[in-house]
C-alpha cells in the first residue's frame, strides 16, 4: 500500500466540491467537481507509483 502526502489538487478538488454541494449547484456541476476529485486523486496515485523504486530482488535463493 502506497502512502503519501495528500496533494493540493486533490484538496483543491475536494474544497471545490464541497462548495458547490453547499451552494446547491446544478447536477452537472456537481458531477464535474466528482470528477475532479477522481481525476486528481489518480493522477496523484500515478505519480507516488512513479516515485517509488522497485526493489533489489533477493540474492538468496531458498529452496524447499
Amino acid at each position: 500500500m502506497v502512502i503519501y502526502p495528500i496533494p493540493v489538487e486533490v484538496t483543491q478538488a475536494r474544497i471545490q466540491l464541497v462548495i458547490d454541494q453547499n451552494a446547491k449547484a446544478p447536477p452537472n456541476t456537481i458531477n464535474q467537481d466528482l470528477q475532479a476529485v477522481y481525476h486528481a486523486k489518480a493522477a496523484a496515485e500515478e505519480a507516488a507509483r512513479a516515485s517509488v523504486q522497485p526493489e533489489e530482488p533477493s540474492l538468496v535463493d531458498v529452496k524447499v
